[in-house]
């Protein structure tokens, strides 16, 4: 047999690629062409990630409908206005969360008994953040949620919450979460490095 490694199974390949019986008899009549492959282009590199974080803190950032009331309005707008998230930032858990789950509540007065809100990253620095885009948020904290305590707010059903970022797809999303609800080791509070 002139060709030994020939099976149905290649013929019948060969034929669908054709477009069957049909187009068999066009490349044998000349009115199909087949064409070498060409290789396909290197895809273009991407860009270097920027770290850099700005800041507009003139503007006070936006809050949910069910807002009521900023726990701490006089750190709203302070902090600086450019940063860099990579070396200017660092993420800190509360003892218990690095070996379990504590609640929201006990983390936030932990904070409050330390002073150590007015280091902590707000709902605007999250914002910006946001903005930066998955690339980034993925080189740093993927597979988090990443929390901003300077901003926690009273519902107006008289809860507190607590912003923080997280991916949803291929995008970065700002959501809140109650503070009676647990943390563990999967959301860190981002405060500014001493």
């Amino acid at each position: 047999m002139k060709y030994a490694n020939l099976n149905l199974g290649t013929i019948e390949a060969t034929f669908n690629i054709l477009g069957g019986i049909e187009g068999a008899a066009r490349l044998r009549r000349g009115e199909l062409v087949l064409a070498e492959a060409q290789p396909k282009p290197e895809p273009a590199p991407e860009p270097p990630l920027d770290f850099l974080v700005r800041v507009d803190s003139s503007a006070k950032p936006s809050y949910p409908d069910w807002f009521k009331e900023l726990e701490h309005p006089e750190l709203e707008c302070s902090g600086p206005a450019e940063y860099d998230l990579q070396s200017g930032v660092e993420q800190w858990l509360h003892d218990d969360q690095k070996t379990g789950v504590v609640s929201g509540g006990t983390i936030y007065k932990r904070l409050k008994k330390d002073d150590a809100l007015a280091n902590q990253l707000g709902l605007s620095d999250l914002l910006a953040i946001q903005k930066m885009g998955i690339g980034v948020f993925r080189a740093l904290f993927k597979g988090k949620a990443v929390f901003g305590w300077k901003s926690v707010v009273r519902h107006r059903h008289g809860g507190l919450s607590a912003p923080y970022l997280c991916e949803d797809g291929d995008s970065v999303v700002v959501s809140w979460l109650w503070l009676h609800d647990g943390w563990d080791s999967s959301g860190p509070a981002l405060r500014f490095r001493k």
